[in-house]
């Protein structure tokens, strides 16, 4: 299900606006169970934002994780392609 709605944002950013960069903070559970690999970005790097909060014991650093507008588009290219049933 995951990737089926990340595909859809992916598609629907991409026909609305053709950005440059499509990005995210996610937890680090994300990170570790998988998830983020099945949305489809290509790139991750830890340490996008941390927040700290000692008083209310909140600790959080979540990671950055973005894929180039050329990589959504080839994405979005490469999906048309095969539900085309086209192989180039």
């Amino acid at each position: 299900m995951t990737s089926i709605l990340a595909g859809i944002a992916f598609a629907v950013s991409f026909a609305m606006w053709a950005p440059d960069f499509v990005c995210a903070l996610v937890a680090n559970w994300a990170i570790e169970k998988g998830v983020v690999s099945r949305y489809g970005y290509a790139h991750e790097e830890r340490g996008g934002s941390a927040l700290r909060l000692m008083e209310e014991g909140i600790v959080d650093d979540d990671w950055l994780v973005w894929l180039t507008g050329e990589e959504l588009r080839s994405r979005i290219v490469s999906e048309e392609k095969a539900d085309l049933g086209l192989g180039w």
